[in-house]
């Protein structure tokens, strides 16, 4: 491995933990840290590439905060909306229990009704196994 290939991938390492712990060196781990240092003494690009994320962060820092005050209000009433009015909560639901009662009347009509005296149905499965030779097609 060439000096260049080392410090290649030195300043890999030093991207990858500038994303992970962002431009102030001061809150880096000790032994990251120490090699940032180094690495800053020797590699112009290393330290472009710090002033490039202190400028990034100062940037965000200056950027306004999103109000979310309003949002909270919003998602507590209609929270409460829901727990308030329990009878109404009881009535959307009603249609939906009637026609599972439907439903289940409808399957016990049909269980209860006599089998029919026809054969179609059989002669139909009898054809189709004959064709196939014996084996199920199924």
């Amino acid at each position: 491995m060439t000096p260049e290939d080392s410090q290649g991938s030195e300043l890999q390492e030093f991207l990858d933990r500038l994303d992970l712990y962002g431009g102030r060196l001061e809150n880096w781990p000790v032994e990251p840290r120490a090699a940032a240092e180094a690495l800053l003494q020797v590699s112009p690009e290393a330290r472009a590439q710090l002033e490039a994320m202190r400028r990034a962060e100062a940037a965000l820092m200056q950027s306004p905060g999103t109000e979310t005050s309003g949002i909270d209000d919003l998602a507590s009433r209609a929270m409460r909306a829901a727990q308030d009015r329990p009878r109404q909560t009881a009535m959307r639901r009603l249609p939906w229990a009637v026609a599972g009662m439907v439903a289940l009347a409808a399957g016990l009509y049909v269980g209860q009704l006599p089998a029919t005296g026809s054969d179609g149905p059989t002669e139909i499965v009898t054809a189709a196994l004959d064709q196939s030779g014996g084996h199920d097609v199924w």
